[in-house]
């Protein structure tokens, strides 16, 4: 098999990869975000696109109902491009083989092959000259990634998007976020993953206890004050007090600045954001 080293757009392959897996991550309900770029990157646009699509097959496969997440950052002189998954993780003794031919490992106390698509990856990038990584946290979750060169004349100033690192300070940290404006949830959410933190929304005080029932506990609770059904975001933090206790650190935003509003919030242990709130 012999490469063909052109240079493209990722963002090409990209829309490819997010088009092809948009309709997986419907069917299988996973959560699968793809972080747009425009840099251009030296490859075989082909060989790229297999390694990556590998990548996404194994996150999906064996982190159902969960979240994935396509990115690239800059790496130096080259670019990093990594697939995340928050699954199950691969045990430490098991990583140094997980890129064999039909690896087994115990995920959850099954064992589970993961067959050919990693073995090939492996031999792509060895054809490529473009390496793959692997780091992964038990019960926390896996990134797998390949190093591509920077095309010839790339602008260090072009924009890129990047994805979470894991020793970003709110790497994995959980947060609740509550308003009942749904664009705003949306880039709560965007913006808080991009953060590296395990994010779940919900529009009103019921969403928020459903976001509980399956024993996840929230570090954060960001809500907004005024909510729909004359709801608010301090019945919000009250209800999950009475679920979790002192379990969690709760925030109220509001454009409402009257001193008793504020006082009141404070008073009973919650911190106050008064809108608009800077990223």
């Amino acid at each position: 098999m012999k490469a063909k080293i052109e240079e493209f757009s990722l963002n090409e392959v990209f829309s490819t990869l997010e088009a092809e897996f948009g309709v997986l991550a419907s069917q299988q309900a996973v959560t699968f975000r793809v972080l747009p770029t425009h840099i251009r990157v030296r490859s075989d646009r082909r060989m790229l696109r297999r390694v990556l699509q590998n990548f996404l097959t194994n996150a999906f496969r064996y982190n159902p109902h969960g979240k994935v997440l396509l990115g690239v950052r800059r790496e130096r002189d080259r670019y990093r491009i990594e697939v995340w998954d928050n699954g199950p993780g691969i045990p430490e003794e098991r990583q140094a083989d997980i890129f064999h031919e039909f690896t087994r490992i115990d995920r959850k106390g099954a064992e589970q092959g993961l067959g050919l698509g990693l073995a090939i990856a492996r031999g792509i990038s060895r054809i490529l000259g473009q390496p793959l990584g692997l780091r992964s946290w038990p019960e926390e979750g896996t990134v797998f990634s390949i190093l591509v060169n920077k095309a010839i004349g790339q602008q260090e100033n072009e924009e890129q998007e990047a994805v979470p690192v894991r020793n970003q300070p709110l790497s994995h940290l959980r947060v609740l976020c509550v308003d009942n404006d749904t664009d705003i949830l949306l880039g709560m959410e965007n913006l808080l993953s991009r953060w590296g933190c395990d994010v779940r929304c919900a529009t009103d005080v019921f969403e928020a206890m459903r976001q509980l029932e399956d024993d996840w506990v929230p570090q954060f609770i960001l809500s907004d004050y005024h909510l729909a059904n004359d709801q608010t975001g301090l019945q919000v933090l009250q209800q999950c007090r009475l679920k979790l206790g002192m379990q969690f650190r709760g925030v109220v935003i509001s454009a409402d600045r009257t001193p008793e509003t504020r006082q009141t919030i404070l008073n009973l242990g919650f911190g106050f954001i008064s809108k608009p709130v800077k990223p």
